[in-house]
């Protein structure tokens, strides 16, 4: 019995001295294993990194959005000075109320989406300035129809992650990564549409290029703002879609 335990070890010994790749093949195996935990580890920190900065980005929009529906619980009765532009704008669908209606729901939609943009720029109380503009020509009130659509797609888009951000993690990192980008290029147009609505009342009020004077300078002025507003809020809306398109769960 002793000579068989004897002549199994050095039978043992044997191979392994001939097959010098058993060691190496096995050192491999557990390099590979642990280089897959290695990658599996980096991934899920890079997951979590970009659902907390998204999840943070979507929590801080959606506080901006409730920040207005309370500021419109606060609305005076002279709708922070700008009540002689929405007393002046009406709606064309019946019942046909103003913008300055403070029981119609959707005026009052209106006057938020308006104030969540200009007030990204400009401190309440020089709203009242944009009241100062001696014509309020179509291309002006065009220009507000634009700030009130542009704040219902980012109204939309808030409102959907919001709802969705408990379980963002069901995504992958190249869709998290993608909605994040998204996510900030429409944040970021906010922005961008906010410092034009500044430079317009800026502008006006320094009579830039005889803008104040001279009723056919405005007139071009507001056109050119309007058409650059409408790209912007034309590329807000295909941010929305591709958004929407990523995230439905």
């Amino acid at each position: 019995m002793k000579y068989n335990t004897i002549i199994s070890i050095f039978v043992c010994l044997f191979l392994t001295a001939c097959n010098p790749d058993f060691n190496t093949n096995k050192k491999r195996t557990l390099s590979k294993g642990i280089i897959s935990n290695q990658d599996a580890d980096s991934d899920k920190i890079i997951k979590n990194k970009l659902l907390d900065d998204l999840i943070n980005l979507i929590e801080k929009a959606n506080a901006d959005r409730e920040k207005y529906v309370k500021k419109m619980e606060e609305e005076p009765s002279d709708q922070y000075g700008m009540l002689a532009v929405f007393g002046g704008m009406y709606w064309a669908e019946s019942p046909r109320e103003l913008i300055s209606d403070t029981g119609s729901e959707r005026s009052i939609r209106y006057r938020r989406r308006v104030y969540s943009i200009l007030l990204n720029a400009i401190e309440t109380n020089e709203l009242k300035k944009f009241s100062e503009i001696r014509i309020l020509s179509i291309k002006v009130l065009e220009i507000f129809s634009l700030f009130n659509l542009f704040g219902s797609t980012l109204d939309d888009v808030v409102v959907h992650l919001y709802s969705k951000k408990d379980t963002l993690g069901k995504l992958d990192i190249s869709n998290l990564k993608r909605l994040k980008n998204l996510f900030e290029k429409l944040l970021s147009i906010k922005t961008i549409v906010s410092k034009m609505s500044k430079r317009l009342l800026l502008d006006y009020q320094n009579n830039e290029n005889f803008i104040k004077t001279d009723n056919a300078k405005l007139g071009s002025y507001v056109v050119a703002l309007s058409n650059q507003i409408q790209e912007k809020y034309n590329e807000a809306e295909r941010l929305k879609s591709e958004i929407i398109l990523i995230y439905t769960l």
